[in-house]
């Protein structure tokens, strides 16, 4: 499944009945905090969302997961609200709720009736500032987050074959190469003052944004907006720029095998721009190469490998171009039974000549992405999400309006240069095996 394409279809989400998240109104607190509201009227409902522009890549050296294990926390109390009452809240009055923590930013996020509004945002801005920290409540969070490690990636072969890819895919001084969730080691010897300190330094109004999308208008949110949000002062410590040091262009390869595994498969994860990095001009013909490659039923991969030559259960490509640093473009493949991964990676560096797309290929490609976008049904969590996310990389709304044109923009010639400069970018090669494999 492409990554990209993926994460449009589920989030942009747009509707001529409604209007569109490229209409996104936006303002900024004095406190720093910026806002975007996307009107929807379609129903009286809203999507609430914080974003931190922060996630694992400022996880402290020796610290990895402490930004997760913060996300846990956060669902603890304040003087205001008791310990575990949030969600309960929530739920009360009809609504739902959730976080996430990634590698750039963290966000957290209510779906609630028009005239609950009010009432998630004095939660929210109430746990911006007042979290409160406490041995009790930190022991079992972290208890938690060590579980959540277990089963996600000690039980998981490809998670944890996917954990070493990335220390030599990006290095083991790139913060690209910690898991979000920490090592085990590393999360034995997380504190509460180190969750404290994650809080104190990243968790300021100058460090979010705040997206509401909607049964809602700019002139009702703003004064809301200014009332619990914008009495909360700014960080007093400025934040660090992201310093990044980059992979060098090797290639390598490694090998697990697992008792759980019966099918043999196969990985190959490339270092490629993203939509912020160097060359970020190339992340559009990425993301056309990633269409034309790994489109379920279309692409190049599916046609080629399951269809033609029949040696594969499952193939695709993904294109991770949401990043601050450089980006990811990734091969899979899961082989049928008696397929030989030898064999079946030879027949993958066969696959991948540049000069086997088509001018037909890359014009059907371009027509799905941008249908992708223009057909599909409104969503107000769809749309805060990703306006929330251009935002807390550091893209704007300019940015998501010239999307489909920039996509329209991509040559053939285009196509063809960024893939040939991906087959001599650094990449890691992965097998994963059945433990009897020969």
């Amino acid at each position: 499944m492409r990554l990209l394409t993926a994460l449009f279809i589920i989030l942009l989400q747009i509707s001529p009945a409604g209007a569109s998240i490229f209409e996104t109104q936006t303002f900024t607190l004095d406190n720093g905090m910026q806002v975007a509201v996307i009107e929807n009227h379609r129903a009286p409902v809203v999507t609430h969302m914080v974003w931190y522009k922060t996630g694992s890549i400022d996880d402290p050296a020796g610290k990895s997961g402490v930004a997760h294990v913060l996300e846990h926390m956060m669902f603890k109390g304040t003087a205001a609200v008791p310990n575990g009452e949030f969600s309960k809240i929530i739920a009360r009055n009809g609504g739902s709720e959730n976080a996430f923590t990634s590698l750039d930013y963290t966000a957290y996020y209510q779906n609630i009736a028009r005239d609950r509004l009010e009432l998630v945002m004095f939660l929210e801005s109430d746990r911006m500032k007042n979290l409160r920290f406490s041995q009790e409540d930190f022991d079992p969070e972290l208890e938690v987050v060590k579980e959540e490690r277990l089963m996600r990636i000690e039980n998981s072969p490809a998670n944890l074959l996917g954990e070493r890819r990335n220390i030599l895919l990006w290095g083991g001084d790139h913060p690209y190469g910690r898991p979000v969730i920490g090592t085990k080691k590393e999360l034995a010897s997380l504190t509460l003052e180190d969750a404290k300190r994650f809080y104190q330094t990243h968790y300021a109004p100058d460090n979010a944004i705040l997206v509401v999308a909607g049964d809602i208008t700019v002139d009702e949110l703003k004064p809301l907006a200014e009332k619990y949000y914008g009495k909360i002062p700014p960080s007093r410590t400025a934040a660090a720029k992201k310093q990044f040091s980059m992979p060098y262009p090797v290639r390598s390869r490694i090998e697990m095998r697992h008792p759980q595994i019966k099918l043999y498969s196969l990985q190959r994860v490339y270092v490629v721009p993203s939509y912020l990095s160097e060359n970020k001009e190339q992340s559009f013909a990425y993301t056309v190469l990633d269409e034309i490659l790994g489109a379920y039923h279309l692409g190049k991969m599916y046609n080629h490998f399951i269809t033609g030559e029949k040696t594969a259960r499952s193939a695709g490509t993904s294109y991770g171009g949401f990043a601050l640093d450089k980006g990811t473009f990734g091969f899979y493949i899961t082989a049928r039974e008696n397929e030989s991964l030898n064999d079946l990676e030879k027949e993958l560096d066969r696959f991948m000549d540049p000069d086997s797309i088509t001018q037909k290929e890359l014009d059907k490609a371009k027509k799905r992405l941008v249908a992708d976008i223009e057909y599909l049904d409104d969503n107000p969590e769809g749309a805060a999400n990703l306006v929330g996310r251009f935002y807390a990389l550091g893209l704007t709304v300019e940015d998501l309006k010239n999307w489909t044109a920039n996509i329209e923009k991509v040559t053939l010639a285009d196509v063809k240069k960024a893939y040939a400069d991906m087959l001599s970018a650094t990449s890691v090669t992965t097998y994963l095996m059945p433990k009897d494999a020969p």
